[in-house]
């Protein structure tokens, strides 16, 4: 729990090719240097670990910096001249010694200030188009994260300051220091609800799936880094989606040490057990904490290996699943099922007969779920020990801290 101090690196800067030229020299340079030591015998899991974080980190805080927020970005060189003029205007004012001398300096200053007005005003204006021709462009192509990102510029809306919330009993909570408690309180009782009292007996396959249990290769990683999409938020540990992909080559093979320790013990590292947990406004009252959606950032790497996971399962799972089913399929999702509802309902109109329609909203519903049946439930499906076995490890220990005006 707390507020988040660490800053997001500037990761635009690699989008110029000296700057990423440079950018893989040093990250090269750096792996290079304890490759020897990740792959000796004494050397941890979890200092591996560390390690590549540190070198990514490093040579990201080096060569990027973090994100500075500059406000009023559409005002051009021309403008901001005349605003200074107009600031060498005033203090002529206040610096003139007849009352002749400043009557002169204010006239002038009160036209100088008519410039700046209708030069900010033009500026303005043609930010504002530009930002429109852009969103337009964005919807076209179906880029919704330009989309966003340019309809929020236009809206001109800024982080709020953190909002009041409410106890349980109701009571409004204005000390800081309480809210944060409150916040913490309300999540740990919806993540961490008690196993059910009578948990289903979910018998294991009795063969396992084709699915390839053993350790990741160079190559799964490398094709799992260039599908990770740009523009993710970092993890705890900082570290950004683009300085993974800036040299593949590199960071693939480094983690690919990593990745294997991790297979051998079916651990993973402490980092990558640590989230940041957002909390999205949904709709309602916002001063109740149940009107809130906590989304989980985790670290970048870690998914990385989630993926290749990922990767190996989805076909031999897929293939198990009822054909009802449409969430959380590849290339189907639930707007299948909103289609196949639409032609009954057309249907039912048509031929003028009865239509029954029932449907069940569970409340936090993926909240809920209770972790040790999941784990059967894979074993069911005929997921591998191996595998299931790092999922699990993944899911021990794992801890939340949420975001706070940050």
């Amino acid at each position: 729990m707390g507020r988040t101090t660490s800053q997001m690196f500037n990761t635009a800067f690699l989008q110029d090719t000296d700057k990423l030229n440079e950018f893989k020299i040093v990250l090269s340079s750096k792996f290079q240097a304890f490759h020897d030591l990740l792959n000796g015998e004494k050397t941890t899991m979890e200092s591996s670990c560390k390690g590549i974080k540190e070198a990514i980190t490093s040579t990201c805080h080096g060569f990027l910096g973090h994100k500075k927020h500059h406000h009023k970005e559409w005002v051009t060189v021309d403008t901001l001249d005349k605003i200074q003029e107009r600031r060498n205007k005033k203090a002529a004012i206040n610096t003139s010694r007849t009352r002749a001398e400043k009557a002169k300096v204010q006239a002038e200053y009160i036209e100088v200030n008519k410039k700046v007005k209708r030069s900010i005003r033009t500026d303005k204006r043609k930010y504002v188009e530009e930002l429109a021709t852009t969103a337009e462009k964005a919807a076209r192509e179906g880029n919704m994260r330009q989309l966003y990102d340019t309809t929020k510029k236009l809206s001109g809306n800024r982080r709020k300051e953190e909002r009041p919330v409410k106890r349980k009993e109701g009571e409004v909570i204005t000390n800081i220091e309480e809210r944060q408690n409150r916040w913490v309180e309300h999540f740990k009782e919806l993540l961490n609800r008690l196993a059910p009292p009578n948990p289903p007996n979910i018998e294991a396959a009795p063969t396992d799936l084709s699915i390839n249990v053993g350790p990741p290769t160079i190559e799964e990683i490398s094709m799992v880094i260039r599908q990770i999409n740009s523009g993710k938020a970092a993890g705890s540990d900082n570290i950004p989606a683009e300085a993974l992909k800036a040299d593949v080559a590199a960071t693939s093979r480094i983690p690919h040490i990593l990745f294997n320790k991790i297979w051998d013990e079916e651990q993973v590292p402490k980092d990558w057990k640590e989230g940041l947990l957002i909390k999205i406004p949904k709709k309602g009252d916002l001063s109740n904490c149940d009107n809130y959606r906590g989304i989980t950032v985790l670290s970048i790497p870690g998914k990385v290996f989630d993926r290749v996971l990922l990767n190996r399962m989805k076909d031999y799972v897929d293939a198990q699943l009822r054909d009802q089913q449409a969430g959380f399929r590849k290339d189907r999702s639930c707007t299948d099922q909103i289609a196949t509802l639409w032609i009954i309902v057309e249907q039912s109109v048509e031929w003028n007969s009865s239509l029954y329609l029932n449907f069940i909203d569970y409340e936090k519903a993926f909240d809920n779920v209770d972790r040790t049946t999941l784990w059967k439930l894979l074993r069911h499906y005929g997921v591998p020990q191996k595998i299931v076995n790092i999922i699990q490890n993944s899911y021990d220990g794992l801890h939340c801290k949420i975001v706070h005006g940050g």
